[in-house]
């Protein structure tokens, strides 16, 4: 089976309920999936996740389901465990603009990431966060990190 793999990062704020200022947030995943055609590709992710305050360097899994030209979304649930012992989880999608629609709408729709953060445990919403994807920065080195090939040497690659 083929299958595909790319490295991502995404940072920007999150705002925790109750609060009136924001904290960063970054993540860095590494994403793959055993198909490479599907009509939504489910992708394990693996990675850090660091939240001002919350998490300093914290190990994240999770999954993204990727349907950006189908279904016009691409979803993000990561699961990590915080500085002060809880389980979260972030939950964000992007809807992606159609071609038809302007450059700037397209543009804008594929490197914005709004999303909340739960603490699992008690279920309450933790905070709203707003990630970007940077084009100068981040796109030559998620097009670098981009690979394609069959499903078992990808998974050799990631793990070993």
């Amino acid at each position: 089976m083929i299958g595909f793999a790319f490295h991502e990062v995404m940072e920007g704020s999150i705002e925790r309920v109750g609060e009136r200022f924001d904290r960063p947030f970054r993540f860095e995943v590494a994403v793959s999936t055993p198909k490479l055609i599907a009509r939504v590709a489910m992708c394990d992710a693996d990675g850090f996740v660091r939240i001002d305050g919350l998490a300093k360097h914290a190990r994240t899994t999770g999954h993204l389901e990727l349907s950006p030209l189908v279904e016009h979304r691409i979803r993000y649930v990561l699961d990590f465990k915080g500085d002060d012992g809880h389980r979260y989880q972030f939950d964000g999608s992007k809807t992606i603009a159609r071609v038809s629609s302007s450059p700037f709408a397209l543009l804008r729709s594929w490197t914005t990431l709004p999303g909340d953060l739960t603490d699992v445990e008690s279920g309450a919403i933790w905070g709203h966060a707003k990630l970007r994807f940077h084009l100068r920065r981040d796109l030559r080195a998620l097009v670098k990190s981009v690979r394609v090939g069959p499903s078992r040497m990808l998974a050799e690659r990631a793990h070993g």
